[in-house]
C-alpha cells in the first residue's frame, strides 16, 4: 500500500495553529451495545460481551501470511494459547478500583500517559461529578477537576485529552441531536470553562476534539469545525469537505462510527490528514482491501475473508491473527481481536497478543470495557476475578518495540 502527499490548503490548518466511546462521543449513540452472534458494536465504558458463534460482520477467520517479519508468526500465533494481557504486558495491567473512596462509580477514559489513567467519577456513568486521576505505580487516585452540575436532565457526552486540555461535551436527552456545549480544563487540574454551545446539525458530533486553542469536531455529514476556547462563534476549517476528524489533528474522509451503524462495511478510507500541518496523505488501499481504517503508523481492514493490516507508506499486507472485532486502531498500533470467547489486544508492530476477556461463569461468553474517550481510546479493562477491583490495560504503558 502507497501514499501519495498533498497540502489539505493553506489557510486551514493555520487558524488551529499549535492551538488532541469507544470514543465517537458515549453520549453520541450512548455506545451501550453487545457483541453478540451476528451483531457486532462495542460498548464504550460499558461491558462488551462477545459469545460462541459465527459473526457475519467479519466472516471467517484469518490466514497466515507468507509476508515476512510479523507476518509470519500470525498463523502460529493463532494457534497458541492466550495469554492474559497482564501475562504479556506487566508493566501495562493495574488493577483499579471500580468505585472511589466515597463510593461514586469510575468509568476509564484514556491514558494520560504510561501511569495516569483518566476516570470520571458519579452516581452514573453519564453524570458524572468530577474527573479523577488513577496512579497505575502507587494504586492511589487523586481529584483532577470537579465538574459543574448540568441543568435536570443534562448528560455528558465525548471526553478528549489534549496536550494543555481535557475537554468534553454535554446533551440533553430530550435533543441529543441538536444541542450540545462544550466545556475544557487544564490537563493538570483547575476549573472547568464553558466554551460554548451548539445547536442544529453542528451538534450532532461524530468525534470531538481539543487543540492549545480550539475545541475541534465533526457533525455527523462530516466536515470539521472549531470554536476558540475563548469564546467565539463555530467555524469550519477551509478545505475539510467530506473529511471527518479522527484524532486531533488527523482527519480522514470516512466517519467515525462505526459501519454496522453505517451501513457501509465496504467503505475504504484512503485520506488522512493533519490539520495542524496542513498535509494530506491519498492512502491507496490493497488490492480487494474493504473497511480500510488508518491511524498515522498503521491501516487494518478486511480482505479475502479475513483481517489484514499494513503500515502507512508500506507495500505489504500483513494477516491478523483470529477475527477482528472491528477495524479500528487504538494507540496508534493496536488492535482488538477475538477468539471464540476470548477478546485480546493484539500489537501490530510486535505481534503480541493479551487477553481482556472476563469469562461468564458458564464459559459460554466473555466481558470486557474500553475507555470513553471520543478519539480511539488507550485504555481496556475486564473483571479479571470477582470482587471490587477491574484489571485496566494502558496501551501508553506498552513499549513500542519488545
Amino acid at each position: 500500500m502507497g501514499t501519495e502527499q498533498d497540502p489539505v490548503g493553506a489557510s486551514g490548518p493555520a487558524g488551529l495553529g499549535d492551538a488532541r466511546a469507544r470514543r465517537r462521543g458515549v453520549g453520541t449513540r450512548g455506545r451501550v451495545a453487545l457483541v453478540v452472534i451476528g451483531v457486532v458494536a462495542v460498548a464504550s465504558a460499558a461491558i462488551a460481551v462477545v459469545r460462541t458463534g459465527h459473526r457475519t460482520d467479519v466472516p471467517g477467520q484469518s490466514a497466515g501470511s507468507a509476508t515476512p517479519g510479523v507476518a509470519e508468526r500470525t498463523a502460529a500465533a493463532a494457534d497458541e494459547r492466550v495469554m492474559d494481557a497482564r501475562t504479556v504486558w506487566p508493566e501495562a495491567v493495574a488493577s483499579l478500583p471500580k468505585t472511589s473512596a466515597d463510593g461514586l462509580s469510575y468509568r476509564p477514559v484514556t491514558a494520560l500517559g504510561p501511569t495516569e489513567i483518566l476516570l470520571t467519577a458519579g452516581a452514573s456513568f453519564e453524570e458524572p461529578k468530577r474527573f479523577d486521576v488513577y496512579d497505575m505505580k502507587t494504586g492511589r487516585s487523586r481529584t483532577l477537576i470537579t465538574l459543574v452540575p448540568g441543568a435536570d436532565g443534562y448528560v455528558q457526552g465525548g471526553v478528549e485529552v489534549g496536550e494543555d486540555y481535557i475537554a468534553w461535551y454535554g446533551r440533553r436527552p430530550k435533543d441529543p441531536r441538536s444541542w450540545a456545549d462544550f466545556w475544557v480544563a487544564p490537563r493538570r487540574g483547575g476549573d472547568p470553562v464553558r466554551v460554548g454551545e451548539v445547536t442544529g446539525d453542528l451538534a450532532g458530533i461524530d468525534r470531538f476534539g481539543v487543540s492549545r486553542d480550539h475545541v475541534v469536531w465533526s457533525p455527523e455529514a462530516g466536515g470539521v469545525y472549531r470554536m476558540p476556547i475563548g469564546g467565539g462563534k463555530p467555524e469550519k476549517i477551509p478545505e475539510t469537505d467530506g473529511l471527518w476528524l479522527a484524532s486531533w489533528p488527523w482527519a480522514r474522509n470516512v466517519p467515525a462510527e462505526s459501519d454496522i451503524e453505517t451501513g457501509l462495511p465496504d467503505a475504504n478510507q484512503n485520506v488522512l490528514a493533519d490539520l495542524r500541518s496542513g498535509v494530506r496523505q491519498n492512502i491507496i488501499p490493497p488490492p480487494d482491501a474493504t473497511g480500510l481504517r488508518c491511524s498515522k503508523e498503521w491501516c487494518v481492514g478486511r480482505q479475502g475473508g479475513g483481517a489484514v493490516a499494513v503500515p502507512v507508506g508500506g507495500l505489504e499486507p500483513r494477516r491478523v491473527p483470529w477475527t477482528m472485532t472491528e477495524p479500528e486502531v487504538y494507540g496508534g498500533r493496536f488492535v482488538e481481536v477475538y477468539r471464540d470467547t476470548t477478546s485480546m489486544i493484539y500489537d501490530l508492530a510486535t505481534g503480541k497478543a493479551g487477553g481482556i476477556t472476563a469469562p461468564s461463569p458458564d464459559g459460554r461468553s466473555g466481558s470486557y470495557g474500553q475507555g470513553a474517550s471520543s478519539s480511539p481510546t488507550a485504555v481496556f479493562f475486564w473483571d479479571a476475578k470477582p470482587g471490587d477491583d477491574y484489571d485496566v490495560l494502558n496501551l501508553a504503558a506498552i513499549p513500542e518495540r519488545e
